[in-house]
């Protein structure tokens, strides 16, 4: 009889500490539920102020982007331009092309050295008139010494 006794004092025993860990367990549970309750008050609050300047965010961002979507289309003609300047580079390089294989290289050094010359040519007209120019200084500046 006396095991059966101890072992009943060790379930009680069992049986008082399971209590207290459950006691403590559903104590810390009601402080956080409490805890959590605060919290959801806090976050309502903070969300009805924060609720407007989101939509007002929102709006903003939506005129933002209706502007954007404005400029974009504004700048498809440029786009379209440079399109079009695109082609007619391609095309005038294919015209170059085309012309310079009918060019066969003795006329190509024939026509560079008619250039060659109308650049010479042009140059010593320059030169002349310089110093054409600079002897009428020279004449202008002697009369002025010879008046003083």
């Amino acid at each position: 009889m006396p095991i059966i006794s101890v072992g009943l004092l060790l379930i009680a025993i069992a049986f008082a500490v399971v209590c207290c860990y459950l006691a403590f367990t559903l104590n810390r549970l009601s402080y956080n539920i409490r805890s959590l309750g605060r919290s959801v008050v806090k976050m309502e609050e903070e969300m009805n102020h924060i609720t407007p300047e989101i939509s007002t965010s929102l709006q903003e961002v939506n005129h933002l982007i209706d502007d954007t979507h404005e400029k974009l289309q504004a700048t498809d003609s440029v786009f379209g331009s440079l399109e079009d300047v695109g082609t007619s580079v391609q095309s005038l390089n294919e015209a170059y092309k085309v012309k310079r294989q009918a060019l066969d290289d003795a006329k190509l050094e024939e026509k560079l050295n008619l250039a060659m010359k109308g650049i010479t040519w042009s140059e010593a007209a320059i030169q002349i008139y310089k110093s054409y120019q600079a002897s009428k200084v020279n004449k202008v500046n002697q009369q002025r010494e010879e008046v003083k």
